[in-house]
């Protein structure tokens, strides 16, 4: 009897557990928000770059900053994460042509998407089985190079001006094209570089002035001009002279500091100096310039350093003896100045009369280069110390187009190239747009070699005047983030 109770006990014992157990209830909640949360990618290092969020209507999941150019989206693996879902299905309404040929398919995470399709969407279930939203799905990758550099050919004779002296130069977004045939000084203007007007003649501005030195400082440009003159004028057809009594002006330099900076000719002793304007009509007579330094038809740009500083570069020009010099003079002061050509080569082939424009972090460098004619310009990455050929692949200034083959009768991209120039004015406006205007074609006869031509002779002894103007624009420049 004893046994039979405890069997008994342990019988009731157990009943209580199990009552107790069930009196516990487990609660499942359920959500109807279906709300998108990420988007990422996987496959290639590249697609693992793509940032994905909603855009403005929060009805597309969209990278917003477009992958490089060339990155492969034809078989990439998705992930999404949502506020809750039971369960979402990636639907391909046009899959024809494609790899991947569904028109739906549930979202694992291991599966593979061509997301080259076109219309590509999703739907995904909120967690309560029932609600869904649907988001279209963008993948955006760049379409062009963006470190390609598109040139077109704006015109190739704007003037028949048989000119010995060409500026052009911006002032208040404004382009102005001055020209000068040793008699009569003419005007072109335009506002966007493509539309030019007719020639008028600037009224102040000395008949035969040369023009190389022309400089726009503080909202004015500026010549000088019978080594004691120098013009301004506020509006670019009315000039006004100012006379200085000290020196002699032999050119304009740069804008620097807040300065119009000019290289000069002491009265007293003859020496070459430096000076300086903070409005272009007072000036002052500093130091004295450098042995082998320019004092006509060099180039010059200011720029800033990655350093925060300012700094100034000279190259190339001719000497107070008439000499040609290769040099490039860099300096951060105006006073003290390094010569890099002691150091780097890479301007030994220079010849006169180049341009050089600060441009996407880089200095460009357009001009004549002896026994050397497609890759007839440079680009420095290091603030003018050394210069390198740009990409032949990339960065070749010439103006594609498509033209019927006589032999194949196919369509053909051709190519229109820029020939080289000298005493060219580059210049670049308010939207990044580099133009290269008028300047000199060379007229001895380049012997043509392979893939390259040369020209036999080391000199431009006989040059002609040209007013064609391309237009140039790295295509990164016009990308909208």
């Amino acid at each position: 009897m004893q046994f039979n109770f405890s069997r008994l006990l342990f019988v009731l014992s157990s009943i209580l557990i199990l009552s107790s157990c069930l009196d516990t209830t487990t609660v499942t909640t359920t959500s109807s928000d279906a709300t998108f949360v990420s988007m990422t990618l996987a496959g290639n290092d590249s697609v693992k770059m793509a940032k994905f969020a909603l855009d403005a209507t929060g009805t597309t999941i969209v990278n917003i900053d477009s992958l490089p150019f060339g990155t492969r989206i034809d078989s990439v693996y998705p992930t999404f994460s949502f506020k809750s879902t039971g369960g979402a299905k990636l639907h391909y309404p046009n899959p024809t042509g494609f790899k991947f040929k569904k028109d739906s398919a549930a979202v694992t995470g291991k599966d593979t998407v061509d997301f080259r399709q076109p219309s590509i969407w999703i739907r995904n279930y909120a967690s309560d089985g029932k609600t869904y939203l649907n988001y279209n799905i963008q993948v955006n990758v760049h379409k062009v190079q963006p470190e390609l550099y598109v040139w077109t050919k704006v015109t190739d004779n704007l003037s028949s001006v048989n000119a010995t002296s060409q500026k052009s130069i911006i002032l208040n977004d404004k382009f102005y094209y001055y020209l000068n045939d040793g008699s009569a000084a003419y005007l072109h203007t335009s506002t966007d570089g493509i539309s030019w007007s007719s020639s008028v003649t600037p009224v102040g501005l000395p008949e035969g002035s040369p023009l190389n030195d022309m400089i726009q400082f503080n909202g004015k440009l500026f010549l000088t001009q019978d080594r004691l003159n120098i013009y301004s004028s506020v509006d670019g057809l009315n000039w006004t002279r100012k006379s200085v009594s000290s020196f002699n002006f032999k050119s304009l330099l740069f804008v620097f500091n807040g300065q119009l900076w000019a290289v000069v000719q002491s009265l007293n002793d003859a020496t070459y100096h430096f000076a300086t304007s903070t409005d272009g009509d007072v000036w002052n007579m500093i130091g004295t310039i450098p042995p082998n330094f320019p004092v006509n038809d060099f180039s010059a740009v200011s720029i800033g350093t990655v350093t925060g500083k300012s700094k100034v570069l000279v190259v190339g020009g001719y000497s107070v003896n008439g000499a040609l010099l290769k040099n490039s003079w860099s300096s951060e002061d105006g006073i003290y100045w390094i010569d890099f050509s002691t150091e780097n080569h890479s301007l030994d082939s220079l010849a006169a009369g180049v341009s050089i424009i600060s441009y996407d972090k880089k200095l460009l460098l357009f001009g004549k280069y002896y026994l050397l004619n497609k890759q007839f310009y440079r680009e420095s990455k290091d603030e003018g110390l050394s210069w390198q050929k740009p990409s032949l692949t990339y960065n070749q200034i010439r103006q594609g187009f498509v033209e019927k083959s006589a032999k194949t009768q196919k369509d053909t991209l051709v190519y229109n190239y820029y020939e080289p120039h000298i005493y060219q004015s580059v210049v670049v406006d308010k939207n990044n747009s580099i133009f290269l205007i008028g300047g000199y074609l060379d007229k001895l006869t380049l012997s043509i070699k392979g893939d390259s031509r040369q020209r036999s002779a080391d000199k431009n002894a006989e040059i002609t005047p040209t007013t064609d103007i391309w237009t140039g624009k790295l295509n990164r420049k016009s990308f909208a983030r």
